[in-house]
């Protein structure tokens, strides 16, 4: 079937990681009546009054689900005003991006029940869908096929049925698979051929057997129809757009595989340090950002992981071949991810860090917090910009010139020129180096600050007195410790910031994770969002090499696969303050 961009599930995250931290699903239903836990996208079967008093007496963890039961019902029952203030609530309250997608479907029903079918396309059209859980995807479908429907556009419609289908038990298809082939049917030939033409490269042969029906539909001669038909019928013997019960077609598995080919019961091996010095700071946020990911999926396939620091990485690879395992995340530390290529893997590798070289292995993405992807995405933003002479300020020690050198590098490929580069010692000569570097040239247009975000603020105030506020000012994840968003309004007021997305937002899930890990700070949670966002791009990495124009919205950025093989992870800028 046709999809769309892919998105991800954080619900409940609050809940999730208290979980992860005990190890132990009862710690957070217990005492809690599991005939009330909500399944926000299942059919209604109460009024809009029974669900808001479970919202009022429902725990925290599920107030979101319900929340989402009380709009659908009060939108079901034309109260779409109701239905918007409830929407308002959960927009408030969303702190993961696949609940505020969740919000965007519940509001383009409510469109489309008061009948802006319009409005409520355009919000569907915004939505990640390939990675969606399955019961959300299968809602959204459904809405989308009729919004479709309504607005005349019905080839969508019966792609959206036809992708509603795939996902369907056998006894449920026969209905959907009629609604697509009405829908199909009405659509413009010249529409339809340009599906049949991309259903065709995709090897999709259910796809084309109802395209290629609803053409012989618009046959306006009866000889050539019923040529046409016994032609179809020798070609699609099985195509359940021949009977009227569609339940008699078998799909080539009933497991349908997962994103990149992985389904129920496919092992995902995950080379982490678990035990040791690096276990704390590193192993367990990202092994907790992991589990929480496959809690929200609801998937089936089996995790192992394996500790880095109790054996070698050949032996580790070796067991995880064993295991059968179709992909590998990790490892984090980069000499172990140099041990880990010299093996020339047979099977794809999630690196959670670069390593100090790079052999030439194709099935291996780098998901990396390594900072010179804060550069890449800083070369990026100044484009956008149209940010003609930049200069960056950062402190002269090894990481500094590293991050310096990598951001001139990226500006000098795209622009055939190189950046102005200007170092620090330490706080004490902040304003002094400032006053040499800019004072001499006053053209500069755009400063990325690497520092601390006490460095960050100090550098900017002095550089104001050279350039004034013409300049647009950038820093990154070095600038921003993540913890609070009046700590980052404070220091760093004016400038435009680029991070993670997650860290640019205050939410409970920081606090949560500072409950369970005491020390956690901004590399603690973006580790978290790594691990979180690796189990994803594991399920759909497959799609994502075939499709470089797809992308996965996770917590650490938008994450794509280019051409030439390169993982691409596009951070978040937001102007803070003034």
């Amino acid at each position: 079937m046709f999809t769309k961009h892919k998105h991800f599930k954080l619900s409940s995250v609050f809940y999730t990681l208290l979980f992860l931290s005990t190890l132990n699903a009862c710690s957070v239903l217990s005492g809690h009546d599991s005939k009330l836990k909500p399944e926000p996208f299942a059919a209604m079967e109460h009024d809009s009054s029974w669900y808001s008093s479970q919202l009022s007496a429902s725990v925290p963890e599920y107030n979101y689900d319900w929340q989402i039961l009380l709009a659908r019902a009060y939108s079901n029952e034309g109260n779409t005003g109701a239905a918007s203030e409830v929407l308002s609530q959960m927009r408030e309250s969303a702190i993961t991006p696949l609940q505020g997608n969740i919000a965007d479907i519940i509001e383009a029903q409510i469109k489309s029940k008061s009948g802006n079918y319009k409005a409520a396309a355009n919000l569907l059209n915004s939505v990640n869908v390939m990675s969606l859980p399955k019961d959300v995807a299968n809602y959204y479908y459904s809405l989308s096929a009729r919004v479709n429907e309504a607005n005349g556009k019905y080839l969508d419609a019966g792609l959206n049925y036809l992708n509603l289908a795939d996902s369907i038990s056998n006894n449920d298809k026969s209905e959907i698979y009629e609604r697509a082939s009405s829908a199909l049917s009405k659509a413009a030939p010249k529409d339809l051929m340009n599906a049949f033409r991309q259903s065709k490269a995709n090897g999709d042969d259910l796809t084309c057997g109802f395209i290629e029906y609803a053409l012989i539909s618009k046959n306006q001669s009866a000889k050539s129809k019923e040529r046409l038909l016994k032609s179809f019928e020798e070609k699609y013997p099985d195509h359940p757009v021949l009977s009227k019960k569609a339940t008699q077609h078998e799909t080539a598995s009933n497991e349908k595989a997962f994103g990149n080919n992985i389904g129920n019961g496919d092992t995902i091996a995950v080379f982490l340090p678990l035990t040791g010095p690096y276990a704390k700071i590193i192993g367990n946020p990202v092994k907790i950002g992991i589990l929480s990911s496959y809690r929200d999926r609801g998937i089936s396939v089996n995790l192992k992981f394996y500790d880095t620091a109790a054996s070698s990485i050949p032996v580790l690879y070796n067991q995880a071949l064993n295991d059968k395992a179709k992909v590998i995340i990790g490892p984090i530390i980069k000499e172990q991810v140099n041990e880990l290529l010299a093996q020339r893997p047979a099977v794809p590798v999630i690196a959670l860090n670069q390593g100090n070289s790079q052999p030439n292995v194709s099935n291996v993405y780098y998901l990396t917090l390594a900072p010179e992807n804060d550069m890449f995405n800083a070369s990026l933003e100044m484009q956008r910009d149209r940010i003609q002479s930049p200069v960056i300020i950062a402190p002269r020690n090894e990481r500094g010139d590293r991050m310096a050198n990598s951001l001139n590098s990226y500006w000098s490929t795209a622009n055939n020129k190189g950046i102005s580069l200007c170092y620090y010692e330490d706080m004490n000569t902040i304003e002094n180096t400032v006053k040499g570097c800019l004072n001499s040239y006053r053209a500069y247009d755009g400063v990325y600050i690497y520092g601390t975000p006490l460095e960050t603020s100090k550098i900017k105030d002095s550089a104001r007195a050279y350039i004034g506020d013409s300049a647009t000012y950038y820093a990154g994840a070095k600038s921003n410790d993540g913890l609070t968003q009046s700590a980052i309004a404070t220091s760093l007021n004016g400038i435009k910031l680029g991070d993670q997305p997650w860290m640019l937002k205050d939410s409970g899930a920081k606090q949560r994770i500072q409950e369970i890990l005491p020390k956690a700070n901004g590399d603690t949670l973006r580790s978290f969002a790594i691990g979180y966002d690796s189990l994803n791009l594991a399920l759909h990495l497959h799609d994502l090499t075939a499709n470089h124009q797809q992308s996965i919205r996770g917590l650490s950025g938008d994450i794509s696969i280019s051409e030439n093989g390169k993982l691409k992870r596009i951070i978040t800028w937001i102007k803070v303050g003034n």
